[in-house]
């Protein structure tokens, strides 16, 4: 019973035969264990055995297994390091059009406004980048409403992400509300359009298309072959930023030959106003020469000058002959305020005007709008000036928030301080003659016999309401003689000769260098004032500042613009001075025999001078002369730099180099300088040709106290015996009987008088004894002394070296006889002394 209970509690299945078998196997070993009798002697018998495999086989066996568990955890290490780099490496080929920034999984937050930081300030974020990287700049100091135009762009963003329907009921209404705001504040068309755009250009060229379209009414169908019978002329001021007639054409797909110049007046004074009767006959001839006159571009404040063209006339002219009058210019900001100046009015009855309210209005982030009357909406659509998409529509955002924060009192009040601060500086600078206002309207007053009450009254309301400045733009240059400025043009007529035609373009590169560094000295002294130097026409280089485009957002106040006309009266206190003292500094200059005047006319200093060497004098100049002479300038330029820093290297001819002298003050004294620069080129002369032979003095006087040395060593050993130079016996007879001790030591060299004297005084004495053979040259007590007078010249006048910067005068070359060289010595000495041999 016992056997199959057991069988019938443990049935064997064929997948457990095995183990079964095991089972039975080691059941069969117990029951042959117990019944087996264990005796004392087969117990002593296993004992070696247990041991063996107790204390050798199971450690040996267990570190056995371990270090292949651990080889086995290398190897899979191996294998999955080397698999993790052939899927990199198949990844890397995968992936090797992608830019290194974007492969990955994407950078930190923090990394790359690192980056962001650094592009701002440095202009680069890599240190490896091999470009130069850029002064550090600063962003612009933002007000509430620059957070709140910023703030504007994030937030059109987000709301891009509305639903079709709303995002289109959203948009409808802020387009209508700045369309509203913008015709009314500028009291322009309440039925006109408005078209909003980053680049300023782009305006006028969707204009032009538009022009275009209403002119010839088959081009939107038919391309340029209906323009080919009457081609289109389009009208530029010759005012205009360089380039515009190209971008035009390429923008269009227009010949060069439809962009017509019109010339500008140059009567009263305004070199910037388009030519009306000039424009007239453009546009007579080209009717005549079967062409379409289609647009006219004017300005309300020229790009450079800020002149505002005679509107009602164009606006007449335009009637007349069916063109388009587009308008644009700084002074349509003026269309804002409560009283519009008189120029200004007609613009707002032109076709089409670009305004820039964040230029204006000191506020980063608003795109430039373009206003237009109202036409066929499909030639609107069909020339850019209007999109069917609701999320373009948003870039006018910025503008919608922005009027509202600041109100019409907040606009007109950021106009009205541009203006103000104009007219303060055109204040400022009108009593300073050599500075002439190019910018600055000559007012043509008709006579009249009789004045009338009204004449009165109409002027008393002008002088209350109209601005006195039409444009916030000023352009001034300084110019010595402004009361004939007019007469300029005079150079060209028959009676000016060559050389004075020359001579004059001459002083005019001087002036424009002046201007140039004038502009840049003050902008340098006044940062909150934007000053730069621009180049205008038949005027060269002027300075200009302009308030409505950088007042705001430099905050510069009325006491920043007194600074700098201050600022102004000193800087042409010092041009005055320079430009007067230029005639007798070249007249002194001529009078010398060593100093050559050389005409650099972009140089704004006081002239150049050239020190001419004496080998260089009389006749041609060769190639080592040119070196001397090179080398002589250079190291005197050097030397009066250490003085003076308004000393400078120049260059004439690209071979040979000169001294520019800087700009002087009222009190500066010309022939103290001049006669500084001479003295010590004449000091730089000897020097340099005492140089030249000191090497063969030196070796002559090497040579020569080698031959008295040898000679005394020789007295030496025949008065001391040859036993002394034994060394062991030499010591003996030495320390039995000493050599007497007031031998010679050596020999001293005077780079001075090159003589050769002994040093035995020296290391008697322990000191240098010098000789007092000449007496010391008299020093003049000016430089001024050493230069040749010019008759007819008056009293000099006072100098202008400081005491702590005057130098005294320079001691000749033969004048050195504290230098001396020790040439050689017999034996060593352990005190401070000349070296010895």
């Amino acid at each position: 019973m016992s056997n199959e209970s057991t069988k019938s509690s443990d049935p064997k299945t064929p997948s457990d035969h095995s183990t079964g078998m095991e089972m039975d196997r080691s059941t069969g070993e117990e029951k042959t264990t117990k019944t087996k009798k264990v005796t004392f002697a087969s117990k002593q018998a296993n004992a070696p055995e247990e041991g063996f495999q107790k204390f050798f086989m199971n450690p040996m066996l267990s570190e056995l297994e371990d270090r292949v568990k651990e080889n086995t955890e290398i190897l899979d290490k191996i294998n999955k390091q080397m698999e993790d780099e052939r899927r990199a490496r198949l990844k890397e080929r995968q992936t090797s059009h992608i830019p290194e920034p974007l492969k990955g999984s994407g950078q930190e937050i923090g990394d790359i406004m690192k980056k962001v930081e650094d592009l701002i300030l440095f202009g680069t974020y890599d240190d490896d980048d091999e470009e130069e990287p850029q002064k550090p700049s600063c962003l612009q100091t933002l007000d509430e409403h620059g957070r709140l135009a910023i703030t504007a762009h994030s937030v059109a963003a987000y709301i891009s992400t509305l639903t079709s329907d709303n995002l289109k009921h959203f948009t409808a209404k802020v387009t209508s509300d700045c369309q509203l705001w913008l015709s009314r504040m500028l009291r322009f068309s309440e039925e006109s359009s408005v078209v909003y755009h980053e680049e300023s250009r782009e305006g006028l060229a969707r204009i032009c298309r538009l022009a275009l379209y209403q002119k010839f009414p088959k081009y939107a169908t038919e391309g340029f072959e209906a323009l080919y019978s009457r081609p289109p002329v389009i009208y530029v001021s010759a005012a205009s930023m360089s380039g515009i007639g190209s971008y035009l054409c390429l923008q269009l797909g227009l010949p060069m030959s439809c962009i017509s110049i019109v010339p500008c007046n140059t009567m009263y004074g305004a070199n910037s106003k388009m030519d009306v009767s000039m424009l007239e006959k453009l546009i007579t001839d080209d009717i005549a020469a079967a062409k379409t006159p289609t647009l006219l571009s004017a300005f309300a404040g020229t790009p450079v000058l800020g002149h505002v063209d005679t509107l009602h006339r164009l606006q007449e002219l335009c009637k007349k002959h069916t063109i388009w009058l587009h308008v644009e210019g700084n002074s349509l900001a003026t269309l804002a305020m409560i009283s519009v100046p008189t120029p200004v009015q007609p613009a707002k009855s032109g076709d089409s005007m670009t305004i820039s309210l964040g230029r204006w209005l000191g506020i980063p982030g608003l795109p430039h709008a373009t206003l237009f009357k109202a036409a066929d909406p499909a030639l609107v659509h069909a020339a850019g000036l209007n999109t069917f998409n609701p999320q373009l529509k948003l870039n006018c955002l910025p503008i919608w928030i922005c009027l509202q924060s600041l109100g019409h009192d907040g606009i007109v009040g950021r106009v009205k301080k541009s203006c103000d601060l104009a007219k303060l500086l055109f204040e400022k600078m009108e009593p300073i003659s050599t500075i002439k206002a190019v910018s600055k309207e000559k007012k043509v007053e008709e006579k009249k016999d009789k004045v009338t009450v009204g004449d009165l009254i109409s002027k008393a309301l002008s002088a209350l309401l109209v601005f006195e400045i039409v444009t916030p733009t000023v352009v001034f240059k300084y110019f010595t003689d402004t009361k004939s400025a007019g007469s300029e043009v005079a150079k060209y007529a028959v009676t000016v000769t060559e050389e004075q035609q020359e001579e004059e373009e001459k002083r005019a590169v001087y002036f424009d260098a002046l201007n140039v560094w004038l502009a840049e000295t003050l902008q340098s002294d006044n940062p909150k004032v934007d000053i730069h130097a621009v180049d205008v026409e038949k005027e060269g280089i002027c300075i200009r500042y302009a308030p409505l485009e950088s007042a705001q957002v430099l905050g510069t106040s009325e006491e920043d613009v007194e600074t700098l006309a201050h600022s102004l009266e000193s800087q042409v206190a010092i041009l005055d001075a320079t430009v007067s003292a230029r005639s007798k500094f070249e007249t002194i200059v001529d009078a010398q025999d060593k100093l050559q005047y050389v005409e650099i006319p972009n140089w704004a200093g006081l002239g150049a001078v050239q020190y001419i060497p004496d080998s260089c004098i009389e006749g041609e100049l060769t190639d080592q002369g040119k070196r001397e002479w090179n080398t002589i300038n250079v190291e005197l330029v050097h030397k009066l730099k250490s003085m003076d820093t308004a000393f400078s290297l120049g260059h004439v001819g690209g071979e040979l180099t000169c001294v520019r002298f800087g700009l002087i003050t009222k009190d500066t004294d010309i022939e103290e300088l001049i006669g500084l620069v001479y003295a010590l080129g004449k000091e730089v002369e000897e020097s340099s040709r005492y140089i030249e032979t000191m090497s063969q003095v030196i070796k002559k006087g090497i040579e020569e106290a080698n031959d008295g040395l040898k000679t005394e060593n020789n007295n030496r050993l025949s008065q001391e015996g040859v036993l002394r130079q034994v060394p062991l016996v030499g010591s003996l007879l030495n320390w039995w009987s000493p050599p007497p001790k007031d031998l010679m030591k050596g020999r001293t060299f005077n780079l001075a008088s090159g003589r050769i004297s002994s040093t035995a005084d020296t290391y008697k004495y322990h000191l240098q004894v010098q000789e007092d053979t000449t007496s010391p040259p008299t020093s003049p007590t000016s430089y001024k002394d050493s230069l040749k007078h010019v008759e007819g010249e008056v009293t000099p006048q006072a100098s202008d070296l400081n005491s702590p910067n005057r130098v005294e005068p320079v001691e000749e070359a033969c004048e050195l006889t504290e230098d001396t060289v020790v040439i050689g010595s017999n034996e060593t000495e352990e005190e401070s002394g000349p070296v010895s041999n």
